[in-house]
């Protein structure tokens, strides 16, 4: 019986080539796969599906870890994490994998978990917890989707040789193929944004410090002071606990109420926003006459806002298909060298400015 890898030898090209053709995969030049393809119908070549599957390595499956820094919970509360981002990005890669042979698994791993059995919270590779699908290799590549996706979860995901590709806000080394947004160009945009509509008070409210972003967001502050020649001072800065809405209408509140006035605000995700509108709100103040906001990280939540929310738009989807392009591209040359992809930002205007 003939063998993919004499298939690969009569069309000169590599046994991955010939697994691409097999799985429908678009990274196929036209031409190649049409002299594949002929090999293939002169050879009477078929795929041998069950012997594939014998080997963890191809069991047809590719994993969507969500992280969040929460546990999931059926509450609806602001105190809840939306997880707009993760669902947004995981369109873009089901789009993009809608034509290939690939089936998806979809697990949620929380801040906690991955901290689990590390009293004192310190990251490190032997206290992590890794997810189940890449623990049990029930795939053949993940995606780590979530802004808090550390090293050393990376680290600790190694031993099991399944390729990752990392989607988030920012990243830390490039220990693997990863797909970003750079929030510092895009809260700097947002900052500047505010002071071009005469806005001089202007406030940050944060992300929490668990997050890659965090420390560009505030380095985005510092670069936006020097550029306008404002004094930066460490309480413009506002970070609550959790990435959600209450964290960030109790940070607000406790800088309010501590006789700080801002009157602009950049938020690092809607929610924030949300939560920052809530409490300006019930002081009666207005939006955007009074205070302007402005969210990073664009959603639906931003056009439902009253007013709807100025935002900065990271593409997500195209984040996504960017992610599955890279995996796709990593499991068929698995020693090409680490892929680093920045997707660009772009301002929506609404009314809160």
């Amino acid at each position: 019986m003939i063998t993919i890898r004499e298939i690969a030898a009569i069309a000169g090209v590599s046994r991955s080539t010939v697994s691409l053709v097999l799985n429908n995969s678009p990274l196929v030049k036209a031409e190649t796969r049409e002299k594949v393809l002929r090999v293939i119908r002169e050879t009477g070549y078929v795929p041998n599906s069950n012997a594939r599957n014998l080997n963890w390595r191809t069991t047809r499956s590719l994993g969507i870890i969500v992280l969040s820094d929460q546990q999931r919970t059926n509450e609806y509360d602001f105190s809840n994490s939306v997880g707009l981002f993760s669902l947004n990005v995981m369109r873009g890669i089901t789009s993009r994998l809608a034509e290939t042979e690939y089936s998806i698994f979809i697990e949620y791993f929380s801040h906690e978990q991955a901290t689990a059995g590390s009293p004192s919270g310190i990251h490190s590779a032997e206290s992590l917890h890794v997810p189940k699908l890449i623990r049990e290799r029930k795939v053949d590549g993940a995606f780590l989707v979530g802004g808090f996706c550390k090293d050393s979860l990376v680290q600790a995901c190694a031993p099991t040789g399944i390729p990752l590709v990392t989607v988030g806000v920012g990243a830390e080394n490039a220990l693997c193929d990863a797909v970003i947004s750079d929030p510092s160009e895009g809260t700097y945009d947002a900052l500047m944004r505010l002071y071009a509509a005469g806005r001089r008070r202007i406030g940050l409210a944060n992300c929490p410090q668990t997050f890659n972003s965090a420390e560009m967001r505030v380095a985005a502050m510092r670069r936006f002071c020097q550029t306008t020649g404002t004094p930066f001072t460490e309480d413009c800065v506002l970070c609550g606990r959790h990435n959600n809405g209450e964290s960030a209408y109790n940070a607000f509140k406790a800088a309010w109420e501590a006789g700080r006035r801002f009157d602009g605000v950049v938020t690092a995700n809607p929610q924030a926003a949300l939560g920052v509108m809530r409490f300006l709100h019930e002081q009666g103040v207005r939006i955007p006459q009074d205070v302007s906001v402005i969210a990073y990280e664009d959603n639906a939540l931003c056009g439902y806002a009253i007013p709807p929310l100025t935002a900065v738009n990271i593409q997500k989807e195209k984040m996504g298909e960017e992610a599955a392009d890279l995996l796709l591209r990593r499991l068929a040359a698995p020693e090409m060298p680490i892929q680093l992809v920045t997707v660009p930002s772009y301002m929506v205007e609404r009314a809160s400015v």
